[in-house]
């Protein structure tokens, strides 16, 4: 009985630990870091998974598709962003994908996806809207002129996100590109960032999501912003990303910052919503940030390991906790 006191004054101690540590990392400096390769939400276990797709090199010979000049760079930041700093353990980079790479690509993640997963997939490249149809399209490098059937038809993209998003939990889409606003259907949820509670992430994490966010609506958007090496959409996407000074931040949040950086700076503005008939019930893409640093104190200063757990690993803990503990050990006073 000594013993089972003992273990549970120290974990209660142990979690008083970790709340004030957490407190602290908030206002103070410290950096987070993660010690799982694999990295989950505190709410729901679940591989990230990511593709990111950068198109510059475009191929055709009658001259419409001309050559970008920032999306392969975008797509390498974000590439590198999701992995480094927020915990995307199966992430593949497309670099100039044809048409037949991207849906390979798609087509093969599917395959990979599991139940409570949560899917990202990011691209820049050219994008098409065809004014007598209304129909959108993502253009691949080896598209020609204006003939649409070398393009990647909208349809073609919703029918493999909702074969993504039935096998996960969470699913969102993020289209740098010309007209990437008819992919979806507008009205999504948002939130400020005083509301964004950890009830209202616990919330959201246990509720089915399908969303997008696109550069623009049916307009052009720019291809480089300031000559920064961006489009203004992603320079501003990964600056909300690199900033973020919280532990979990809502693709909601994302979204509203987003779109008012890019709306107050350029002739453009970005949009949100949800991938209509794919099962979406209201949930939300959350971003964990496993390394998080707030201006005040150095980083080699001050850190805070983090090793998210599940419940039955952390019941194994305690039990090869109870086999080691010291036959000499006596209760706390008061247990």
């Amino acid at each position: 009985m000594y013993r089972n006191s003992i273990i549970k004054w120290f974990f209660i101690l142990l979690a008083a630990l970790a709340s004030y540590a957490l407190q602290a990392a908030q206002s103070r400096g410290i950096s987070m870091e993660s010690r799982n390769e694999m990295h989950i939400t505190p709410f729901k276990q679940g591989v990230y998974r990511a593709l990111v797709i950068g198109n510059d090199r475009y191929q055709d010979k009658a001259g419409k598709w001309q050559p970008l000049k920032t999306a392969v760079n975008d797509a390498k930041a974000v590439y590198q962003l999701l992995s480094n700093d927020y915990g995307f353990e199966d992430t593949r980079l497309l670099i100039n994908a044809t048409r037949k790479d991207i849906l390979l690509a798609m087509q093969d993640l599917s395959k990979r996806v599991m139940k409570n997963d949560n899917v990202l997939i990011y691209y820049a490249g050219h994008g098409f809207m065809d004014e007598d149809s209304q129909k959108g399209f993502w253009v691949p490098v080896d598209a020609e002129g204006l003939d649409n059937t070398t393009f990647l038809r909208n349809s073609t993209i919703r029918d493999e996100l909702t074969t993504i998003a039935s096998r996960g939990d969470h699913t969102l889409l993020i289209s740098d590109s010309c007209f990437s606003g008819t992919l979806l259907r507008r009205g999504n949820r948002g939130i400020s960032s005083t509301e964004a509670t950890e009830s209202y992430y616990k919330k959201v994490a246990s509720k089915k999501s399908v969303q997008i966010m696109s550069a623009g609506g049916v307009e052009f958007v720019d291809d480089n912003y300031n000559t920064s090496g961006h489009s203004p959409f992603t320079y501003f996407l990964l600056n909300e990303l690199k900033n973020n000074d919280r532990p979990l931040l809502a693709m909601s949040e994302l979204s509203n910052n987003v779109t008012r950086a890019v709306a107050n700076n350029v002739d453009q503005t970005p949009e949100s919503g949800v991938l209509q008939g794919a099962g979406d019930e209201l949930g939300e893409f959350i971003f964990v940030k496993i390394n998080l640093a707030v201006k005040g104190v150095p980083a080699d200063r001050v850190k805070v390991q983090l090793n998210v757990v599940s419940e039955d690993e952390l019941n194994q803990q305690t039990k090869a906790a109870e086999k080691h503990m010291p036959d000499y050990a006596v209760p706390m006073p008061g247990l």
